[in-house]
């Protein structure tokens, strides 16, 4: 899930997101630096899955009075702890053995992994040779690929993959993933719990080829512009061939998309927007260097009787030609009266908010399983010092 935090006051613009994981329980927490924001002023908070807004608020930032220390709450992966949990040790990109007690006969299924640690693979064993045991092997360097996870040590045992894994761009992560064994073939009933205990290897991830997609986006969150001026937009395409950029949208009655290419290998495209330029004849995108190149898509600019108003746009981000689905990332063209100048304020805030917010009425929320509407803020939205913790409840 998406959490963003964007100024609501185009004089103090910022605009920052978190992306969180959602605990079994319903639980996430997301934290921001806010220690070089002035107090006093408003910021929108919401969240966001596969495009669906789960919950839009308004709050204010207030000096920080008193205790001013940061309490962001602690979220560890929830772990077994019962007294009688097998516990397996394995380096990262090694196998591990994980063994299945068949005293009782018949058909068991293991689950490897939760929905917590974002890995999670399903099989069903059987004990074929009547021995009482399926030693289970999990393969740890090819988990996530297209290679076999698990297979047992005994041929004369089978086992029968029930629900596929995650596809993973390097090697499985090292942490401690629960597995569970349940009688017959579904995940019902109450299962047998233990660990499978990955530890960190510093060469396990050298056969894999990771994409370098984290440093796609936008240089900066907020660009800055003048009314009259030309605002320099700075987008890396990191390994993309191309990039396509919104700018504004119909609500604000100004849009305008393009795509932009890197032509001197330096994975980066400096976008010039010409405010005075913006809904008129003359070229209103630019790049700074020539070996670059944007195309205006033809249709998308909105036409103006008059120079472009000082405001916020939004900036959506897309990897390739084409603005399919969710952008890429997000940011925010600041255009200030080119008649007037701003001022800065700093000082420490801290903003303390209980109570609910009551659900927005939205559709389902991705692969979450739950609907928007089972949404409840019911925690804490606090920042603290330099910080601001959200914790919410969902259901």
């Amino acid at each position: 899930m998406t959490v963003r935090i964007k100024s609501a006051n185009a004089s103090n613009p910022f605009l920052s997101q978190r992306q969180v994981r959602v605990q079994p329980n319903g639980t996430f927490v997301a934290q921001f630096d806010m220690s070089h924001m002035p107090a006093n002023i408003s910021y929108e908070l919401s969240a966001h899955v596969d495009g669906d807004t789960l919950f839009e608020r308004t709050e204010t930032i207030a000096p920080c009075d008193g205790d001013c220390t940061d309490t962001v709450p602690e979220t560890a992966t929830p772990k077994q702890t019962d007294d009688g949990e097998n516990t397996v040790t394995v380096s990262q990109g090694d196998t591990a053995e994980i063994p299945v007690s068949m005293t009782d006969g018949g058909t068991k299924t293991l689950s490897v992994g939760s929905e917590a640690t974002n890995y999670r693979i399903n099989a069903t064993v059987s004990d074929d040779d009547s021995d009482g045991e399926v030693l289970v092997l999990f393969d740890t360097a090819v988990a996530g690929t297209e290679g076999a996870t698990l297979r047992v040590a005994d041929d004369g045992d089978s086992l029968t993959v029930t629900e596929s894994e995650p596809d993973l761009p390097s090697t499985l992560d090292p942490a401690a993933y629960p597995y569970r064994v349940f009688d017959g073939q579904s995940t019902d009933g109450t299962p047998t719990v233990g660990r499978l205990i990955i530890e960190a290897n510093g060469t396990a991830n050298e056969q894999f080829e990771v994409e370098e997609s984290a440093d796609f986006g936008l240089e900066e969150p907020v660009v800055k512009g003048r009314q009259g001026e030309t605002a320099r937009i700075h987008v890396v395409l990191a390994t993309a061939d191309a990039a396509t950029i919104s700018i504004g949208s119909p609500e604000i009655n100004y849009e305008i998309n393009a795509t932009v290419r890197d032509g001197n290998g330096d994975a980066r495209v400096a976008l010039l927007f010409d405010t005075t330029a913006a809904g008129h004849d003359e070229p209103t995108l630019e790049t700074a260097a020539d070996a670059d190149a944007v195309a205006v898509e033809s249709g998308s600019e909105v036409a103006l009787d008059s120079q472009l108003d000082a405001g916020t746009y939004d900036l959506s981000l897309y990897r390739g030609t084409e603005m399919d689905g969710r952008p890429d990332t997000v940011g925010t063209l600041l255009i200030t009266d080119g008649n007037t100048t701003s001022t800065d304020a700093s000082s420490d805030g801290v903003d303390s908010v209980t109570g609910e917010t009551s659900a927005p009425q939205q559709s389902q929320a991705g692969d979450l399983g739950i609907s928007a509407g089972a949404l409840a803020v019911g925690g804490i939205l606090a920042i603290v010092g330099v910080g601001i913790c959200l914790r919410s409840v969902m259901n």
